[in-house]
């Protein structure tokens, strides 16, 4: 155990740190299994890419892929292989002198499966995207955009529904304060099962289907059961007094949970919650699915145009209409897109203020900051091994006790085994019967901390 935050560092966290060499973790799984095969699916896409150039005029392009695929074939042969890791090469970006500064001062001697997971798995998403940078004519590319690209695609019935249905919220004066605690519960949850969202919520989303719920509150109940800590409740007594505030989301992924994301920013604003939702994006590809600038503009532009074919006329009508209300967010600076390299740093989020104290100044003008997703959430409780009763503020350290720290939501799906908040006995009925609960996708947390305002 770490007494001080003053010598937490990225190789020494809070509790004992997650590692590939306990064969029977999440950790080693990932990097023996999940890791290759994301790799390879990174040589195919590039593979694929570069069989539709036109060899007559892109030949240095088509060159530069052979030497891309060799590259990502390396740097899987050296996980494989459980190889020392190597410094980040000198890529020009502006992140790169803080990966060799950390990886001189904390992991010369480490190898894929002896340092933390948390910074391997980063380490592993930075090395991919030197590598194209470090190209002159794939330096902008991202190897995941078809697998975001491809999985929106296969979202077409959901996304038509929510468009249909927040249209209907936004534009009925009825729906009032009871009702909207409903919503609220329903449109958080939306945002936090991302693609794993089950339909069903989503009729509950229409004013008829609200006032069976408010009569029946083991509806509520019954859809948020697999949420095995529950702040919601607590943030929307917050919340629902908020009048014009600034609130943050820190993204995660892009496709289907960005745009669940996006209703539920729509909502806030056009509730009168929020003045302003600062949306805050991956600078890089980052962790396969994860929002970038580029995978926000271009879901913006897919929902005015013919990307999904086969929508009748009315169906274009709602997403048209969606997407110029939100096109009108962005131009008038009720919605504003931030990314920082330090979200794909190699630090946790213990480290915000001191390694990026513009960007802890910056979120702590929010009234609330909500962190989406499983990597946020490890980044907050440091991805080590807590007690699962733990509480949250102090897991997620100087983000609950430094001055001026915001409100904080965590909306995260378990992916990972590292949990804290849970109620005495949880850990030990669910690990009773399902070996993979941490790490399944199937349970989930919602927690908050007030933070440390000065007002």
């Amino acid at each position: 155990m770490t007494s001080q935050t003053s010598i937490v560092t990225p190789a020494n966290p809070p509790r004992s740190a997650l590692r590939a060499t306990d064969e029977k973790s999440f950790a080693f799984t990932t990097t023996t299994v999940r890791w290759p095969v994301i790799i390879t699916k990174i040589i195919d896409d590039v593979y694929k890419t570069r069989h539709e150039l036109d060899p007559s005029i892109e030949f240095e392009k088509m060159k530069e892929g052979i030497d891309i695929m060799d590259s990502i074939a390396l740097l899987k042969y050296e996980i494989q292989r459980k190889k020392p890791l190597k410094p980040i090469d000198d890529d020009g970006e502006p992140d790169v002198n803080t990966w060799i500064e950390v990886f001189n001062k904390y992991f010369k001697e480490e190898n894929w499966h002896s340092a933390p997971w948390l910074f391997t798995e980063c380490y592993l998403y930075r090395r991919t995207h030197s590598i194209f940078v470090r190209t002159k004519l794939w330096r902008n590319y991202d190897p995941f955009f078809r697998q975001k690209e491809d999985t929106f695609k296969a979202s077409f019935v959901a996304i038509i529904e929510l468009a249909k249905r927040i249209d209907g919220l936004i534009s009925n004066p009825s729906v009032q304060g009871s009702d909207k605690r409903i919503l609220f519960h329903e449109l958080a949850q939306i945002s936090l099962w991302g693609n794993a969202t089950d339909l069903s919520l989503l009729t509950n989303l229409s004013h008829d289907d609200i006032k069976k719920l408010q009569g029946n509150a083991k509806s509520l109940e019954e859809s948020e059961k697999n949420i095995l800590v529950n702040d919601l409740e607590e943030v929307w007594g917050k919340l629902s007094h908020y009048q014009q505030k600034r609130i943050d989301f820190v993204l995660d992924n892009a496709g289907f949970e960005l745009y669940g994301d996006l209703i539920f920013a729509d909502w806030l604003i056009q509730n009168g919650y929020a003045s302003e939702v600062h949306l805050h994006v991956k600078a890089i590809p980052w962790f396969v699915s994860d929002t970038t600038p580029s995978d926000f503009n271009w879901l913006l532009g897919v929902l005015k145009n013919d990307f999904f074919s086969s929508a009748s006329s009315n169906e274009k009508l709602y997403l048209e209409r969606l997407a110029k209300r939100w096109q009108g967010y962005v131009d008038n600076g009720k919605w504003i897109l931030k990314s920082d390299y330090f979200w794909t740093s190699p630090y946790a989020y213990w480290h915000l203020k001191e390694q990026a104290p513009e960007l802890f100044s910056d979120i702590s003008k929010s009234s609330l900051v909500i962190f989406k997703g499983d990597l946020n959430y490890r980044k907050l409780v440091y991805d080590c091994k807590w007690p699962t009763t733990t509480l949250f503020k102090d897991a997620i350290g100087p983000l609950a006790t430094e001055k001026g720290a915001p409100p904080i939501l965590a909306l995260r799906t378990s992916k990972a085994d590292v949990i804290v908040g849970l109620p005495e006995g949880i850990e030990e009925r669910l690990s009773a019967s399902e070996e993979d609960w941490m790490f399944s996708g199937k349970y989930a947390v919602v927690q908050f901390s007030e933070g440390n305002r000065l007002n």
